[in-house]
């Protein structure tokens, strides 16, 4: 059993603890967690046995202890994109098993230092992965029309190489891969030490290093441009607000972002458009204070008319699929580490088909004729502990009881969200009131504001005032405000809002009421939902991104071509191009030269005595000498594909930057709305939530210009081919 003298630990590596030795190379810049594939990621070994100058022998076996030097060391890679990590190493992908023997040794080249002198400490064994990372990384799309890719984990339309797909199953577990967009990584290192007899065996008995965990994405930074320390701008993060030097980023290098209230470049969306995407990296959720969750996060998304006015506010959460939620305090909230890229549509379609209020209500048609653009960021709703004695009223009513004028009981004739049940509440004609908490609430403290939200449901007759919410004064000095659902919207949920400052007094109850006037008798009212919180904060969790209605006309035959593509931090980027379309064919033929008819006999319709042959006898129509028809040189076989081009808007510099990643991305579609495309749509409108498919295309733009200072903007000319190509028959 092979052991190693010495110890060895962490030297370089992508991401750094306050107590490992990166702290010597990069202090302040060493949380590195989330890398691009496409720079350096270096994980080095230190070992104290020998130094650099020094080199291992097979005299330094000590038999007595079974060590000897280190003379390899032995670097496990492990990908995956599933968090929590995986516990046991079989259950990570092994990526590659690297042998590594040490380092070239250093060299100080100043003469006149004392280490010229004095030979450098530790041996050093050290590679770098990216190549290796770059080659797990593709892309992942999401079907157009979808809110959100089926799982983090497997992602959604992945690149790489398409699986064999043999197996006769509905659903087949056997031919998906992993989200192209990310992987978690995990090096190991186990040393190799030489023996007494001059063999190499692998330590046993002694522990791998393990390296700091971090994550990947095929993301590409220009050297002269873009940053490459993605930790304050790429990692959705907790953090208690947002600022202009703090800012938090979607995958996109498209100029329609700000950090302020200042319109940027509108990026322009047509009303009929179905695909338009943000990716973000979501590393955690809550601000990590004690008792301090996020129960809600959602994209927020506001339109405003021409002028500027606000017009609609509405809420986009299919993303939250994805993410990993607990109970706490009976409230289901999100997990503080959730390491994942999430996106999410937010195209004017999809928008305006499934778009909701704050209350979790579907809305229609926010974007309508008068919108002039709209913007939206990601928004958390941050608080402390549930104090509500029952939130979700699943099977029961405990926690609260009737009061006064109301007769609580349990009721399953509505239900809020996935819930299985509520709280009915009919009055009796001669109050205001619902329903009372059956105790005094627990946890409550002094000088604290809490906000209680709830969900109502108004049935149809009803007569009484406005519903909501309050503590009835049972808390001594308590100041209160309220947002009250209204009496005259009946048949749907509504969110009710109210907020509680405790002064000294902490013993009180929470009400369900009513304004002025009393319900009639026998009227009802369903409450669900209801949740009681300290220091209840909104946060802006990332940038704005802005985006301008197109409504220019289509042109009709030739249409538009949308373009969507890989984009420089790994997400998917958009872009419609309306201006002099083209289109092709390049065609090349192999021939061939067969033989031709012979031409000086010719298949008679007459036999040798006169009589005429019978038609009855012929068995197909070749004759001859009369067989014209082929025969010299043919075509043995036909290359054909589509050649496209189309040319955007005058762009200005910031623009044209931004669209130049369309001629350098390895990966580009175009969509389309044919015959084929629809299929999938017919044979399975849940994978398939629309009539338009992503379909591959090569461009083939040599050059392009990004800046022309005598006309000021610039046009592309988008130049490509379908990546399939023509289908032809062969001879």
């Amino acid at each position: 059993m092979a052991r190693y003298k010495g110890i060895i630990f962490s030297g370089i590596q992508p991401y750094g603890e306050p107590s490992d030795n990166l702290i010597y190379m990069s202090y302040e810049w060493r949380a590195n967690f989330l890398k691009s594939a496409n720079t350096q990621m270096r994980y080095q070994v230190m070992w104290n046995g020998l130094n650099e100058n020094q080199a291992p022998s097979k005299a330094n076996f000590n038999a007595s202890n079974n060590k000897g030097d280190i003379i390899n060391m032995v670097f496990k890679v492990y990908a995956t994109t599933e968090y929590p990590y995986p516990v046991a190493f079989e259950n990570w992908d092994l990526v590659a098993t690297i042998k590594k023997t040490r380092d070239i040794a250093n060299k100080s080249y100043d003469t006149t230092a004392p280490s010229n002198e004095t030979p450098l400490t530790y041996q050093r064994f050290t590679i770098d992965i990216s190549q290796l990372c770059q080659d797990l990384l593709s892309y992942s799309l999401v079907p157009i029309n979808k809110g959100t890719w089926q799982a983090s984990e497997w992602g959604g339309m992945n690149g790489g190489q398409t699986k064999q797909d043999n197996v006769t199953e509905t659903i087949s577990d056997y031919n998906v891969s992993r989200n192209g967009t990310y992987r978690h990584i995990f090096v190991t290192a186990i040393p190799e030490v030489i023996l007494a007899n001059g063999t190499i065996e692998e330590v046993t008995g002694q522990n791998p290093l393990q390296f700091n965990k971090i994550a990947v994405i095929n993301s590409v930074a220009q050297y002269e441009q873009q940053d490459i320390f993605y930790n304050l701008k790429y990692i959705i993060q907790q953090f208690t607000s947002i600022s202009s030097g703090a800012s938090r980023g979607f995958m996109s290098l498209c100029p329609n972002f700000t950090q302020t209230g200042n319109i940027p470049f509108l990026k322009q969306v047509r009303t009929d458009e179905e695909a338009e995407w943000l990716y973000w990296y979501q590393k955690s959720m809550f601000n990590g204070s004690t008792g301090d969750f996020t129960s809600t996060s959602r994209l927020k998304v506001e339109t405003y008319l021409s002028n500027g006015t606000a017009q609609n506010t509405m809420y986009l959460s299919d993303f939250n699929s994805n993410l990993l939620t607990t109970t706490r305090s009976n409230l289901e909230v999100f997990q503080k580490n959730q390491n994942r890229v999430c996106v999410q549509n937010v195209s004017p379609t999809y928008i305006n088909a499934n778009a909701k209020d704050d209350a979790g209500n579907a809305l229609t048609n926010q974007i309508d004729s008068s919108t002039s653009y709209y913007k939206t960021h990601l928004e958390y709703i941050n608080g402390e502990d549930n104090v509500s004695p029952n939130t979700t009223f699943d099977g029961n009513i405990t926690g609260f009881e009737s009061y006064s004028s109301g007769t609580a009981s349990y009721s399953t004739a509505q239900t809020f969200a996935n819930f299985t049940g509520s709280l009915k509440s009919i009055n009796d004609g001669t109050g205001e009131w619902f329903f009372r908490s059956t105790n005094n609430l627990a946890g409550i403290t002094a000088t604290t504001t809490y906000t209680a939200t709830c969900m109502v449901y108004i049935d149809s007759g009803y007569a009484g005032g406005d519903v909501y919410l309050t503590g009835g004064g049972s808390f001594s000095g308590a100041t209160e405000t309220t947002v009250r659902a209204d009496k005259d919207l009946t048949g749907v949920w509504q969110k009710t809002t109210t907020t509680i400052t405790t002064a000294s007094d902490t013993s009180g109850r929470i009400y369900g009421r009513c304004a002025s006037p009393d319900p009639s008798s026998g009227n009802f009212v369903f409450f669900s939902n209801i949740v009681i919180q300290a220091n209840i904060s909104t946060i802006r969790a990332t940038e704005y991104r802005y985006f301008g209605i197109d409504r220019e006309t289509a042109n009709i035959p030739y249409g538009f071509v949308r373009f969507h593509w890989l984009n420089r931090i790994g997400g998917v980027d958009s872009y419609t191009a309306k201006r002099n379309i083209t289109q092709g064919l390049s065609i090349n033929r192999d021939t061939i030269e067969t033989k031709s008819a012979d031409r000086t006999w010719y298949q008679d319709d007459q036999l040798f005595n006169g009589a005429s042959v019978n038609t009855d006898n012929y068995i197909s129509n070749t004759m001859r000498g009369g067989n014209l028809y082929k025969g010299g040189r043919e075509v043995l076989n036909v290359k054909a594909q589509r050649n496209n081009s189309v040319y955007t808007e005058p762009l200005n510099k910031q623009t044209a930057d931004w669209l130049e990643e369309i001629m350098t991305s390895p990966n580009v579609w175009v969509e389309m709305d044919t015959e084929a495309t629809a299929r999938g749509n017919t044979v399975n409108p849940f994978q398939r939530p629309s009539t338009k498919e992503y379909i591959p295309v090569i461009i083939t733009n040599s050059d392009v210009e990004t800046l022309n200072q005598e006309t000021g903007l610039v046009k592309f000319n988008i130049e490509y081919t379908l990546a399939h190509k023509v289908q032809t028959q062969r001879n």
